[in-house]
């Protein structure tokens, strides 16, 4: 579904930072409210089915078509994925760099 919000974004002209949130958000929490499931959120009771993705924000998510480190179902891990993390050989700089690192800082 990143794939599918990714797109969107460019197909729509979606450029600003609240529409691009807006593209995360119909492909989570809205697609799950059109869908009426139960048991679905972040609230005591719920199923605890989620993904943990290697972004710093919904908009890094989408904008780096984030690796997927775990999925959750009903609270037990079903899949695991290693973090992406990249080398880079420039002076001064550290040797290792991970995708989610370099995610602009809301100021």
């Amino acid at each position: 579904m990143l794939d599918v919000a990714h797109m969107g974004l460019h197909v729509g002209q979606l450029t600003s930072r609240e529409a691009m949130r807006f593209c995360f958000e119909a492909v989570t929490t809205n697609a799950a409210r059109v869908m009426n499931l139960d048991g679905y959120g972040l609230a005591i009771g719920c199923n605890a089915d989620f993904v943990i993705l290697q972004a710093a924000d919904p908009i890094e998510a989408i904008r780096l078509r984030a690796r997927r480190l775990a999925v959750v179902r009903r609270g037990k891990v079903i899949a695991e994925t290693s973090a992406e993390i990249g080398a880079l050989f420039l002076d001064g700089r550290s040797a290792r760099l991970d995708p989610a690192s370099y995610a602009p800082r809301a100021g």
